[in-house]
């Protein structure tokens, strides 16, 4: 991990998708936030547990080099990473991996460092060292020979490195670790410039205790190098490491100890580096007592950053025309802050949080800026989905009451959501119909029903409505006969379909008398023209009424044709007690039924009476 002043971010390689564990993945770290760039950064380099990175500043490029094994030749794994993606370095005499490993693997974990003084790369393993320049590296020293001339070789140790701006050398602090335990007693500092390595451990105060692989970066807001953690001993000494959380600062050419009651966790082997964007050191990761990897990020810094920033809005889908809560939070950072909101349509907003109203249907990438009193700045951004939520506005029948057999229009008005909408009916009767907003359907049965419409529309939404169709009250009317001389004997059927039952039926016969029964019988003394009517009501109290004419002594010549002629005469079929009916209910029906019933006449005509049958309704 290292700054890469190019992109103003912190630079993470060599973490799976979810950053605990190792892989090949390339994450940057900038305002609070880490992304994920594995995607973009094209080709990465293989994972290799000895990688290391510096940002060359000649060069102008983040430099990686490492080795994971001792293998024949050179160990050419250099790669830089530049305008956002990686690219391999057929970089000129590369070391050697016996040269970074040692013939039995004693060296320890590499460092690389960019020195700024003398405006190259360092690589030191602990006991050799190489420069990088312009594609070339150029050892200072092969043990145990083809040493530069007045060489000094390296400190020996297992360490870390980082480059001491303030003081103006590499500073090296390791231990001796070259027979898999610590020895001698203590740990060294060194310092490399100019091409040499001096040991200024006796001059630099009292320095960290002994550990392997600590965590050291350089502090640009504080001017001093940072070091953190490590173990205090190895796998071969102790049968584990015992890690350490202590933080340690050195300046000026002494170490002081800086540990204070917050820390991160014990660790050893994470990745930190300076982030002068943020007034901060960055730590990562690292390994610890528990496996995988501790997942964590913490930050150093005499004024903390602006971290984990984010928007949240209420409602998660905004509506065109009704006003949305934006709401901000982070963590760090020195009062007092400001807040500058975009939300995508030209406005604005300076207040911590924002309300916006959205005017039309769209995507919007809302963008949030904090800055504290500090200098540090942090964004954030969120898509924000305006739109009418996908809705029935009306769904409804007419006629509603319905008669039987005659159509209902039915309509469903969709609005807000992703347009074309598509619809499924569903009449309640067991009655379907296809992919129209108006729609016809006829009942045939007495009800009520409960008419259902579901609307999808293009974005996957789908919504119901229902209404509620009741059947249109109708009484109907049948006789025995209309027709004959007096003393003229009619039976009358009286029926109702729809309304809501039971019935309660009222009978008139045009001569004075009146029934109440449902099916009356009524004897005509005298002749004449008489208007028969049945009034129903209902459960409700909705009523309906239908009528049909006897003749009483009234030549048939004299029926008038037409439906006010054949449609009032009722046939009677079957035995004596059994009374056909032909249905009488309004001029509509009539018309519909005349062929029907002209068939039925004729059949009855010319059958005899033992092939009679009851027509149906």
């Amino acid at each position: 991990m290292t700054f890469d002043t190019a992109s103003q971010s912190v630079l993470l390689f060599g973490v799976n998708g979810s950053g605990g564990s190792v892989g090949d993945g390339t994450w940057r770290f900038s305002s609070g936030q880490w992304a994920d760039l594995s995607s973009v950064a094209g080709a990465p380099p293989p994972y290799q547990a000895g990688e290391r990175m510096a940002y060359d500043a000649r060069d102008g490029y983040v430099l990686l080099f490492g080795c994971a094994a001792i293998t024949s030749g050179n160990c050419n794994d250099t790669w830089q990473f530049s305008g956002g993606t990686w690219h391999p370095v057929g970089a000129i005499s590369p070391p050697r991996a016996t040269d970074v490993l040692g013939t039995s693997g004693q060296a320890g974990p590499l460092s690389l460092v960019y020195d700024a003084k003398d405006s190259y790369v360092v690589l030191t393993n602990g006991i050799d060292t190489w420069s990088y320049s312009g594609g070339i590296w150029s050892p200072f020293c092969r043990l145990p020979s083809n040493c530069s001339a007045g060489f000094t070789p390296g400190p020996n140790l297992t360490g870390t490195a980082v480059f001491d701006a303030q003081d103006g050398y590499v500073l090296f602090v390791g231990v001796d670790d070259r027979n898999g335990s610590i020895v001698g007693g203590g740990s060294w500092t060194w310092k490399f410039s100019g091409g040499q390595w001096t040991n200024i451990s006796a001059v630099s105060g009292t320095a960290p205790s002994p550990r392997v692989s600590p965590m050291m970066a350089y502090d640009s807001t504080t001017g001093s190098a940072l070091l953190f953690g490590g173990a205090s001993c190895t796998d071969l000494t102790c049968g584990g490491p015992a890690y350490l959380n202590d933080t340690w600062t050195f300046r000026a050419g002494a170490w002081r100890n800086v540990s204070s009651g917050t820390a991160p966790p014990s660790r050893s082997d994470g990745q930190i580096a300076d982030d002068p964007k943020d007034s901060s050191i960055l730590l990562f990761s690292g390994q610890d007592a528990t496996l995988p990897r501790p997942n964590d990020t913490w930050a150093w810094g005499v004024s903390p950053p602006i971290a984990a920033l984010s928007i949240s809005v209420s409602p998660a889908v905004p509506v065109p025309g009704t006003p949305a809560l934006f709401n901000s939070s982070f963590q760090g950072g020195v009062g007092p802050f400001t807040h500058s909101w975009r939300f995508g349509d030209g406005g604005t907003s300076s207040t911590p949080n924002a309300t916006h109203t959205f005017s039309a249907d769209g995507l919007y990438v809302v963008e949030l800026w904090v800055n504290d009193s500090a200098g540090h700045t942090a964004t954030a951004s969120l898509q924000v989905r305006v739109y009418a939520p996908l809705s029935v506005a009306i769904a409804s029948a007419a006629p509603n009451p319905a008669a039987l057999g005659q159509p209902v229009i039915f309509t469903a008005n969709a609005r807000g959501g992703t347009p074309p909408y598509t619809y499924a009916w569903s009449f309640g009767d067991g009655g379907v119909g296809g992919n129209l907003s108006v729609i016809a359907h006829a009942y045939t049965t007495n009800g009520p029903f409960t008419a259902q419409v579901t609307v999808h529309d293009a974005a996957g939404g789908a919504v119901g409505a229902s209404v509620s169709v009741s059947i249109l009250l109708q009484a109907l009317v049948g006789s025995s006969t209309t027709n004959g001389s007096p003393p003229l004997t009619v039976h009358f059927v009286g029926q109702a379909q729809g309304g809501s039952p039971p019935y309660r039926f009222t009978w008139t016969f045009g001569d004075g008398e009146s029934s109440r029964l449902e099916n009356p019988t009524h004897t005509y003394d005298v002749s004449g023209t008489f208007t028969v009517s049945l009034a129903v009501l209902d459960s409700q109290n909705d009523s309906s009424v239908s009528s049909l004419v006897v003749r009483v002594g009234v030549s048939s010549a004299s029926v008038p044709s037409g439906p006010g002629g054949l449609f009032d005469v009722v046939i009677a079929v079957g035995l004596t007690a059994a009374v056909g009916a032909a249905w009488v209910t309004s001029y509509l029906v009539q018309r519909s039924r005349r062929q029907e019933g002209e068939r039925w006449i004729k059949e009855l005509n010319s059958d005899s009476e033992s092939r009679r049958e009851e027509p149906e309704p």
